[in-house]
């Protein structure tokens, strides 16, 4: 659920493309790229920095891309269609596997890029990572356990208790007048998905709600 060929291109055509210099050491590395919304004019991207760009792709919202082979460990997600850059992004020197979230700006072109290990130790098959991109704390429950975020923050939640195969969730807003529950629901228990729920803003209402995209995770292998 969750294929790159590089061509040089002019470095004056790719104005605010990052330069490649420092640091070096992107061979191996591969990235996965979700974005929180994805604007209907937007097309296709590519990774870019001054030398050369990736072959162009397109950025998810519903689930994880394909693993892009990033031109460096500095890059730009470059807008194929708009011709500029929409997020630089930073990798660590260490590490070949990362998942690259790609979070709006609010009033602001372009993304927000938070870098990842795809093989993070603290967020584990079963487990959910919030982020809280709207302007009040959110809070809320997976099973028994529950969690309070303020805005602009994240932290990764691990469900507790319910029943065999389901638990209980629900999703709510700390608002003046008291809490706003958002939706309350039942989530299927997994040894193979790890979840990422972003609140937010809705646009027309101006309201708070949420949404939430699953990512299956390899089953770890036996040893040999």
């Amino acid at each position: 659920m969750l294929r790159t060929m590089l061509r040089v291109i002019p470095a004056v055509v790719m104005t605010g493309v990052v330069s490649a210099a420092e640091p070096k050491g992107a061979e191996g590395v591969e990235v996965r790229f979700l974005a929180q919304a994805v604007p209907n004019d937007l097309g296709q991207v590519a990774l870019a920095n001054a030398e050369t760009r990736s072959a162009p792709f397109d950025l998810p919202m519903n689930n994880l891309s394909p693993a892009q082979e990033p031109p460096s460990r500095v890059f730009s997600v470059w807008s194929v269609t708009k011709g500029a850059s929409l997020a630089t992004v930073k990798l660590p020197e260490e590490g070949k596997d990362f998942i690259c979230l790609l979070l709006l700006n609010p009033g602001k072109p372009g993304f927000s890029p938070v870098v990842l290990p795809a093989n993070d130790p603290g967020f584990r098959a079963g487990d959910v990572r919030f982020f809280n991109l709207a302007n009040k704390p959110v809070l809320g429950f997976l099973g028994s356990a529950k969690f309070e975020l303020n805005p602009g923050k994240s932290t990764v939640v691990t469900p507790r208790g319910g029943e065999e195969r389901f638990y209980r969730v629900g999703l709510g807003v700390k608002e003046a007048e008291g809490n706003r529950m958002i939706k309350t629901m039942k989530w299927p228990k997994s040894v193979q998905t790890r979840y990422y729920v972003f609140f937010y803003v809705e646009p027309v209402k101006g309201r708070i709600t949420y949404r939430a995209v699953d990512e299956f995770v390899e089953p770890p292998k036996p040893d040999s």
